[in-house]
């Protein structure tokens, strides 16, 4: 129960409990009843476990729920000039039914749209959005891993990057507002942790964007299905370091993967963003055949506003563990 963050190992069958804390709480409940229940030899012992367990567990979860602060404020200057909204969707790549996405695409009509595993057929598919999105950037691919980003908003700069492996792509650019205003953007999906893998990869990728946006000290907003959990010691590490903010602690889980399992659904897709932005909404938008859900944020840029209650500050020896990690995934 508590392997996922006291062994900071990076094989699959350790990470893979980062994943779990939900539903591991509710089980802990569930057999603390059961051992008052049926009484068994040490059943007070055991209860007491329990409740430590969960305990533990529903302390990471907490962040994501009403119950704790906010990390990331509601914006005050909803101006339309400095307000964007973005569209985050893994598609699945074996999903041969185009219509039902387009039609939600359609009708939210977001600024900006990441699509997560298109590959050839699914760029074919894609093609009456570029009426109505004059920039893009992408690289389908047939091996889950493609990605496209379609935009109503200028793209200046924008590239395909692969940071750790070959065939994992990731999209860099700056998006220009209405206002003039500029912040980067960085569209991500590193691969999960499954039998036979280990995690230096994905937290590799993750933490190496974490360090250029440390570096360039620019408004930043990072993307995609990150097939990791906001409360991961990676994703802590990485929102220390690079200092952006996470828009649903304090709000709630927004589980996004999987549609198919009501009863093991993770928060896998993120939106992660430097303090410059206020926001607008947050939402889960509904199942258009995939398995996952899209999820939809609007933003507000307001660059001379404080908009962030709990910021996450850098510990002593995170520098060390963003080097070691970004070592360790490049190395393999």
């Amino acid at each position: 129960m508590f392997v996922g963050n006291l062994i900071p190992s990076p094989y699959w069958w350790i990470r893979i409990f980062d994943f779990t804390r939900l539903q591991v709480s509710i089980l802990c409940l569930l057999a603390i009843g059961l051992t008052l229940v049926y009484r068994p030899r040490y059943r007070w012992l055991l209860a007491v476990l329990l409740l430590i367990a969960f305990v533990y567990q529903a302390d990471y979860i907490s962040d994501y729920t009403p119950l704790r602060p906010t990390q990331a404020r509601t914006a005050n200057q909803v101006q339309s000039a400095g307000r964007f909204q973005i569209l985050v969707c893994n598609i699945r790549m074996e999903n041969r039914e185009a219509e039902p996405f387009l039609a939600l695409v359609n009708k939210m009509k977001p600024d900006l749209l990441l699509i997560n595993e298109p590959d050839g057929w699914w760029e074919q598919q894609l093609q009456p959005l570029k009426k109505h999105y004059p920039h893009q950037e992408g690289l389908p691919l047939a091996n889950t891993y493609g990605m496209m980003l379609f935009s109503k908003l200028p793209l200046e700069g924008a590239q395909v990057r692969s940071l750790v492996e070959p065939d994992i792509p990731s999209i860099w650019t700056t998006i220009r507002l209405p206002s003039g205003n500029t912040f980067d953007l960085y569209c991500l999906h590193p691969p999960p942790p499954k039998p036979g893998t280990r995690s230096y990869e994905r937290d590799a990728e993750l933490l190496l964007v974490g360090k250029h946006i440390r570096k360039q000290g620019r408004p930043a907003l990072v993307t995609g299905g990150l097939n990791d959990v906001g409360w991961s010691r990676t994703s802590r590490l990485f929102q220390r370091y690079s200092g952006l903010v996470d828009p649903r602690r304090g709000r709630g889980l927004y589980n996004t993967y999987s549609t198919n399992v009501p009863l093991f659904r993770y928060p896998l897709d993120h939106i992660f963003y430097s303090d410059d932005f206020g926001l607008v909404q947050i939402k889960r938008l509904p199942d258009i055949g995939s398995d996952h859900f899209p999820m939809l944020v609007e933003l507000s840029f307001e660059p001379k506003t404080q908009n962030t209650r709990n910021a996450p500050q850098r510990q002593e020896g995170d520098s060390t563990r963003v080097r070691e990690k970004v070592k360790e995934g490049l190395n393999q």
